[in-house]
């Protein structure tokens, strides 16, 4: 098994004339791709980074992010990989936790953050710039100029370059040299510390989950470095492969037509919501489609009409692309368990990857397996599972350990596996809640909701009450549709297919669901909408 560090992974491709790199309308080859990592090592070795120095690196998908990334793998640093809209205080927060003394960030991205006093002294700045055609440069500073005014020129990455330094070449893989934010497993927001072998353990099975080989393919690579999927699958599986990263700085469906359309794009990565929007742009049909060749979905659990109306359009246009769900937190870097083109079933995330053991178990006798199609927690091992939580007691960790030793990560979510050991995620378990002494789960009331014919996305909120609490569903519905007409049938239908007390006591349509930074449904955002609006009536 594979245990070489990300930079290792791809450093023996240093002479393929391969495609490494699509962004925007150019491309990189390995050979340009290896030596400017090579010299930004140098760089930032220069700059003083060493094995084991914390960096904080707070960039969307640009080369020169992933450059930076795989420099810093040679070099051994600790990389605390950071959302590129990350809040001010959030991000004074994990520089603290992390103890990061180095801060590489974007520099149309630094004007947020310019004015925050703890700013680590070591603050240096990468960009799009040097990889975007000559058209579009002369527009750059001009459509940044606001935000690059507290730039400071002499510290951007590309232009500290002061020759070749002699360091050794990082080769542990075990360490932990990843930090992840995390929503952890008992939805508290976590710092996960991660191996760059766990990254490769799930890369190295590219192929079999992709079912055709990599090289000489194109994977998209739009969810940001920080998101242990976008990180893994997206960037550096193609890469660890001999394959090319589609870079996108933001999802574009615009984008990604014109990619599929130059067959510049082979592989989609994506969640529900970008889904929605994809098969809502135009251009996305027609032969080309026959250029892609598989679609992975993760984050929120997708709707079941998402599957049928993008597999029917895959079949329509002769495409073998269908859309394929798995399964992974944080904690286990990215996906354990997927859906492939060879093997999958409808409504499961799939079966677990070579050397991924799964177990369902009650949560007050963790050490037993309860068997096929019987509901409880999930428990993982596997190689890519996280070291643990940062700054966290061991007994606070998501671990258990059997009598001979082997760590089981208790993921909070329920779930079973059938006879054949598909997965079937159910819920999260911090998203169980008690209605008059039973057990209600929002994901099976939305999961109901989503097959009405007249609901496109929904989203159940826990409503906590000492004496009376309640649901509450918002939809977003098809256009057209009279809403109070629309309520009373919904409520009928969700009456016919729930207990009594899973059936929302309020149903609010809505003209669009509001989303995180990262696609997903904002639950916390409806929840405070709804609030508001109670202390108003």
């Amino acid at each position: 098994m594979n245990k070489d560090t990300l930079y290792l992974s791809i450093a023996k491709y240093s002479d393929s004339k391969e495609t490494a790199l699509y962004f925007r309308e150019g491309k990189m080859s390995f050979r340009t791709f290896l030596s400017r990592i090579d010299r930004m090592a140098d760089t930032l070795y220069g700059l003083g980074i060493r094995k084991d120095t914390v960096v904080s690196l707070l960039a969307p998908n640009v080369p020169e992010s992933i450059i930076v990334l795989y420099a810093l793998s040679k070099i051994g640093a600790t990389m605390s990989l950071l959302h590129p809209l990350l809040p001010r205080e959030i991000l004074r927060e994990s520089l603290k936790e992390t103890k990061s003394t180095y801060l590489l960030i974007l520099d149309v991205l630094y004007g947020n953050y310019a004015d925050i006093e703890d700013l680590p002294e070591h603050t240096y700045f990468l960009s799009a710039y040097p990889d975007l055609n000559p058209i579009v440069k002369q527009g750059f500073k001009v459509l940044y100029r606001k935000e690059l005014k507290k730039v400071d020129k002499s510290r951007y990455l590309h232009r500290l370059y002061d020759g070749k330094k002699d360091f050794p070449v990082n080769e542990e893989a075990d360490r932990g040299s990843l930090l992840l934010r995390s929503g952890g497993t008992t939805g508290k927001s976590k710092t996960v510390l991660c191996t760059e072998h766990g990254i490769n353990f799930v890369t190295d099975q590219s192929e079999k989950i992709l079912c055709f080989p990599c090289k000489g393919h194109s994977m998209i690579g739009v969810l940001p470095i920080f998101h242990g999927f976008g990180l893994a699958m997206g960037i550096h599986a193609p890469l660890a492969n001999e394959a090319a990263s589609a870079l996108m700085i933001s999802y574009s469906g615009k984008e990604i037509v014109r990619k599929i359309k130059q067959n510049r794009l082979n592989v989609l990565l994506t969640i529900p919501y970008m889904v929605d929007k994809l098969m809502k742009t135009k251009g996305f049909s027609g032969k080309k489609l026959r250029n892609l060749l598989s679609t992975f979905i993760g984050a929120d659990k997708p709707e079941e009409r998402l599957f049928d109306s993008f597999d029917e359009r895959m079949k329509k246009e002769g495409s073998a692309n269908r859309l394929l769900e798995g399964y992974g937190l944080t904690e286990t870097i990215t996906v354990n368990f997927v859906n492939t083109l060879r093997e999958n079933r409808k409504g499961s995330v799939g079966k677990a990857l070579d050397g991924v053991r799964l177990r369902i178990a009650k949560r007050e006798d963790l050490d037993s397996d309860l068997g096929p199609n019987k509901i409880g927690t999930i428990m993982i091992s596997s190689p890519s599972v996280c070291l643990g939580y940062l700054n966290t007691p061991k007994d606070k960790q998501p671990f258990h350990y059997d009598k001979d030793g082997t760590k089981w990560l208790v993921t909070g979510d329920v779930g079973y596996y059938d006879e054949d050991g598909f997965l079937f995620f159910k819920s999260r378990e911090r998203d169980v809640y008690k209605i008059a002494g039973y057990n209600v789960f929002p994901s099976e009331i939305e999961q109901v909701a989503n097959s009405h014919k007249d609901i496109l996305s929904c989203a159940a909120i826990f409503i906590e009450s000492p004496t009376h609490p309640y649901m509450v569903l918002y939809c977003l519905a098809k256009e057209g549709k009279d809403e109070l007409e629309l309520a009373k049938n919904l409520r009928r239908y969700l009456s016919d297919r729930l207990i009594r007390y899973s059936v929302p006591e309020k149903i609010v349509f809505l003209k669009e669901l509001p989303r995180t930074d990262i696609g997903k449904i904002d639950r916390n955002r409806l929840k405070k909408m709804w609030l508001e609006k109670k202390e108003e009536r």
